[in-house]
């Protein structure tokens, strides 16, 4: 079990390694909370893509 978590992990932060961050100033449309919570929109479904690749294969 320990070993799946390790790889899921290994794979966001290799997804997330290269992606660009964003600056968010005054004259930004959206707050940093709406960016934050999509970006946490993003994450959740990109964990529940490789985890059900994951299981796919076992």
């Amino acid at each position: 079990m320990m070993s799946a978590v390790n790889d899921l992990d290994q794979k966001l932060t290799e997804l997330y390694f290269e992606k660009v961050t964003v600056n968010l100033d005054s004259k930004s449309t959206i707050t940093p909370n709406e960016f934050w919570s999509s970006m946490e929109l993003v994450a959740i479904n990109n964990k529940a893509v490789i985890n059900f690749q994951m299981k796919k294969r076992v």
